[in-house]
């Protein structure tokens, strides 16, 4: 997915990939890699991180009863430190994809992100996502929702700009009618800045799963699994989605 934050915050610096420790004791700290690239998902707050993607595994290293630290790291070096062990687990909105799938082992999903569209709070015509046919649609230039528009939406005019942030504006003074983009910055926006401007429009335009990373065999996984099990039955999971997004998964 596209890591710019809507927010424009800015990559927080990361460390160099932590040396491989090979096994740990059993009672030692978790190492829990992730990208801290902003706001909702892994950022840094008054000297600890915080974000949605640490809300989950928050809960679920309290289920299954262990200690863990954060290890900020870019995206791509995330799954290298998962084959060499550096890493024990990795959250960060890893997309399940088959070349992935041989080199690192997966949770269940916690999450759907994909695209969606939002239009302005006093839009009388965009009800659904059908209703996009015809219109003039933001997006950020070099962005999936960029190819989205032109094989899916008929006879869309697109406007393309520097960034979302650039969109979302223009979509807000009037100059387009609807912008495509990544699903949770979308939601953030619409929850945070957005709100009483902008709403979502419905249905999603693409869903994609969202799971947990760990390291090959690792026996975390079914206990992860074990977790989230619990936390969408209990409810759990629907609050940390109204809590960073302002509505519970469908």
């Amino acid at each position: 997915m596209n890591r710019r934050s809507i927010l424009r915050l800015g990559l927080l610096a990361a460390p160099a990939i932590v040396a491989s420790h090979g096994a740990r004791a059993d009672d030692a700290p978790l190492i829990v890699g992730a990208h801290a690239g902003g706001p909702p998902f892994c950022f840094r707050k008054n000297g600890s991180y915080t974000g949605f993607d640490i809300d989950v595994w928050s809960e679920i290293a309290t289920g299954i009863g262990k200690n863990w630290k954060i290890q900020p790291m870019e995206f791509d070096v995330l799954i290298p430190a998962l084959q060499t062990r550096s890493l024990d687990v990795v959250v960060s909105q890893l997309f399940v994809k088959p070349a992935r799938r041989k080199v690192i082992d997966f949770s269940e999903p916690y999450y759907k992100s994909g695209l969606i569209a939002v239009t302005r709070i006093d839009n009388t015509t965009i009800h659904t996502a059908s209703d996009l046919a015809g219109k003039i649609i933001g997006a950020e230039t070099g962005t999936i929702g960029i190819a989205y528009i032109r094989e899916n939406i008929k006879n869309a005019t697109i406007a393309e700009m520097p960034s979302v942030t650039e969109a979302l504006l223009a979509l807000e003074a009037g100059r387009t009618d609807a912008v495509v983009y990544d699903t949770p910055v979308l939601m953030y926006y619409a929850h945070t800045g957005g709100k009483g401007k902008v709403r979502i429009i419905k249905p999603d335009l693409e869903g994609r799963d969202v799971c947990i990373g760990f390291p090959k065999g690792s026996p975390l996984v079914a206990q992860a699994n074990t977790q989230l099990t619990l936390m969408k039955k209990d409810g759990r999971l629907s609050a940390l989605n109204e809590k960073w997004f302002g509505q519970t998964e469908e």
